[in-house]
């Protein structure tokens, strides 16, 4: 097995997103959790990548919010479209003379589609109704957990 590495790949896609889309009150709230991040490996990634990816279907399809029904099914879909658009792209793209991880640009794809439907949600229905910090806490805190790591 590799040595893991850190931090954590997929923590610091989630917090690039955060800081290329976020408005910059929301940006500031990372600060918090930098140290927290620090201190985390990839060893649970795949995991983080899928609950990222049903989170963002669960708030998308939250009845609360404003947005009509239509948006969560559009946002669903977008997210299975980048499951696709993404397994395409790694078998077909060679990485240093290997075949490509197909499964590792799926993961980013799911990171970055939570940070998009948290701006969306955000940017519709106020900030506080789009609880991406939480989701933040609960990526770190799987670095706790003992049951083992993913199987890649």
């Amino acid at each position: 097995m590799a040595d893991p590495v850190s931090p954590s790949p997929a923590l610091g896609t989630f917090t690039r997103a955060v800081e290329q889309q976020f408005p910059p009150e929301q940006r500031s709230r990372l600060v918090a959790h930098h140290e927290a991040i620090s201190h985390t490996t990839d060893r649970h990634d795949g995991r983080r990548a899928r609950h990222c990816a049903l989170w963002a279907i669960r708030l998308a399809d939250d009845k609360g919010q404003s947005h009509p029904r239509w948006r969560a099914i559009q946002e669903l879909h977008q997210i299975w479209k980048d499951f696709w658009f993404a397994v395409d792209f790694g078998v077909m793209t060679p990485v240093s003379g290997q075949r490509g991880h197909p499964g590792r640009d799926v993961e980013i794809q799911w990171i970055e589609d939570a940070v998009a439907v948290a701006k969306n949600v955000g940017e519709t229905d106020g900030w506080d109704h789009a609880p991406w910090e939480d989701l933040l806490v609960s990526l770190i805190d799987m670095e706790g957990d003992d049951t083992g790591t993913d199987n890649r």
